[in-house]
């Protein structure tokens, strides 16, 4: 007899939310994470009196995405407590001005340029048949509307926001989807308590539902024999027996370090070793004195060709000009900072490599940029602290990517790796199998995706 039914290993959104939904429906479930908390990228810190994200995040749909989904299925609906970015609403900032997405964007490009924007947008929202698009790029895509640069600069940083990767990679269909559902829910929100409310919220189910959660319990292999899972075992040696085995630590790290590769036929070891990843991030914490700005999200960027733009990273270059993604957390929940303080949390796409090498310089543009959207910063500034992707690897692994397998043509829609993988009893969740939407909305679709799998073997 089996110690469990269900072994999952990682606890970052996918591994908690997979966690939910099965301890849910009376499976035995144990949840082994390695490190001392949960969350992973999606896990939040406090220091002098702030919670502080480790990742930088908003969340596209809030409840009305398969966040909303999973704790409607296990009838804990109110379990995380949203605050959606509305007045103000997002602002974009360009040459020294902040504006709002659609309506003062005209004044940057030609009236031909805008409507043909507009009407992308418009079809977008009654596309039906992605098939067609998922190996097309979404530079291709808009390209049928506009060669405006300046949109094309925009549309670049929109997949940078969504996917960490650049336009020209993202699968035009991806970004249809991803696009039209955010448009269509209007729900772009923040969780009070910070970003760990969400994987908590699901390890709340976990254990409300009869379920185990272990950390500081790192998993060194899945052990398998006559091609079906047996269980895990710890990096002490311990052996736990289990029915079922989920991992949320990456499709390589599974199938090359966990398991072996000899359990797997060539071909599928072959496409595995031709996955790639979505590219890192650099994040900037500052905590302020008092506030200096009443924005919740505030995206910055500029013209410039975003092919030319992603080589020049990969050589190393560091741009004077750092686009950045700015959610201010203290703004939509007032109690992530002491009374009278400020939390702005900053973060920008790099790519791994050469970045350590470049790293102070990236810190010190990055930081530069930021005061060019927040003049008042320097004067007002307590500390800040710094992510990098050396970070994000340590918390996560794979690779150092923000999201895990990019999102880019050939990677997603039916060419995505599937949740179960060709041994019995062995599933994956998170950003490496499965699912479709931005970040952490991702790793919930897959173990959504995931769940149906298994529930549906179980009958």
């Amino acid at each position: 007899m089996s110690d469990y039914d269900i072994v999952i290993i990682g606890g970052g959104v996918g591994g908690t939310a997979i966690g939910a939904i099965l301890a849910s429906k009376g499976f035995k479930t144990l949840l082994l994470e390695k490190n001392k908390f949960i969350g992973g990228r999606c896990s939040t810190y406090e220091k002098d009196g702030f919670k502080i994200d480790v990742g930088v995040h908003l969340f596209g749909r809030s409840s009305k995405g398969p966040h909303g989904e999973i704790l409607n299925m296990i009838g804990m609906e109110d379990a995380i407590d949203w605050v959606i970015c509305r007045k103000p609403g997002p602002r974009w900032f360009y040459q020294g001005k902040f504006w709002a997405f659609p309506r003062e964007l005209k004044e940057f490009i030609p009236a031909s340029d805008f409507s043909s924007l507009m009407k992308l947008f418009r079809d977008v929202m009654k596309m039906k048949n992605l098939e067609e698009f998922e190996r097309k790029s979404a530079k291709s895509l808009l390209s049928k509307y506009t060669n405006n640069n300046l949109v094309h600069s925009f549309i670049d940083i929109i997949s940078l926001l969504y996917f960490v990767i650049p336009y020209y990679e993202i699968s035009a269909s991806e970004f249809v989807r991803c696009l039209s559902s955010l448009s269509a829910a209007f729900s772009i929100g923040y969780p009070k308590g910070g970003c760990i409310s969400i994987p908590q919220a699901y390890a709340n189910a976990i254990e409300k539902f009869g379920g185990t959660i272990q950390t500081n319990q790192s998993v060194s292999k899945i052990i398998v024999e006559n091609e079906k899972v047996q269980g895990v075992e710890l990096d002490n040696g311990k052996f736990i027996s289990s029915k079922l085995v989920i991992s949320n630590a990456g499709i390589r790290e599974t199938v090359n370090n966990m398991i072996g590769r000899k359990f797997f036929q060539r071909n599928y070891i072959e496409n595995i070793d031709k996955l790639k990843y979505s590219i890192s991030a650099l994040t900037l914490k500052v905590a302020l004195k008092k506030p200096i700005t009443n924005f919740k999200l505030v995206t910055s960027f500029s013209s410039y060709d975003p092919e030319e733009r992603f080589n020049s990273l990969i050589k190393g270059k560091v741009p004077e000009e750092i686009f950045l993604f700015i959610p201010v957390p203290s703004n939509f929940d007032a109690t992530l900072a002491p009374k009278g303080r400020q939390l702005i949390i900053a973060g920008t796409a790099v790519t791994q490599e050469g970045f350590e090498k470049n790293q102070e310089k990236w810190i010190k543009n990055s930081f530069e940029s930021l005061q060019n959207v927040f003049p008042d910063l320097p004067e007002n500034l307590m500390w800040y602290d710094v992510s990098t992707p050396k970070d994000i690897h340590q918390l996560g692994g794979k690779e150092a990517s923000v999201i895990g397998l990019a999102q880019m043509m050939n990677q997603t829609g039916n060419d995505r790796p599937s949740p179960k993988l060709p041994i019995e009893g062995l599933y994956l969740v998170g950003g490496d199998a499965g699912g479709w939407g931005i970040g952490t909305e991702l790793a919930a679709k897959s173990a959504l995706e995931c769940a149906e799998q298994i529930l549906d073997r179980r009958i």
